[in-house]
């Protein structure tokens, strides 16, 4: 792609930069849907963070781990999943913090 084209975006950041192509073009499609009042910033903050924290794939493998090292949880998530995930609870009732898992050395 020639840098001789006409349109309006900064090609300065492409070269050298720590983000990835990916990264950039998600970033300039952001700035240019909010600028264009397609999009809310804060609706597409509360989206992002739904899915960072409530829905993707970091949660996944949170249930995996979780299944992998307790085995009455296990029981209880190849009975029935979605109770199993919904109850959100160890074996003793507890929810597992992050927290109380790092000072166990995972981290």
């Amino acid at each position: 792609m020639s840098d001789l084209h006409d349109h309006d975006h900064d090609h300065a950041a492409e070269k050298g930069s720590p983000l990835s192509e990916i990264d950039l073009r998600v970033r300039a499609l952001e700035s240019l849907l909010v600028e264009k009042g397609l999009v809310d910033p804060a609706a597409l903050d509360a989206l992002i963070d739904t899915y960072e924290t409530k829905v993707g794939p970091r949660n996944g493998a949170r249930v995996v781990a979780r299944a992998w090292v307790d085995p009455a949880y296990k029981a209880r998530l190849l009975a029935d999943g979605t109770a199993a995930m919904a109850a959100g609870t160890t074996s003793t009732g507890s929810a597992p913090s992050r927290r109380s898992s790092r000072r166990r050395g995972s981290c």
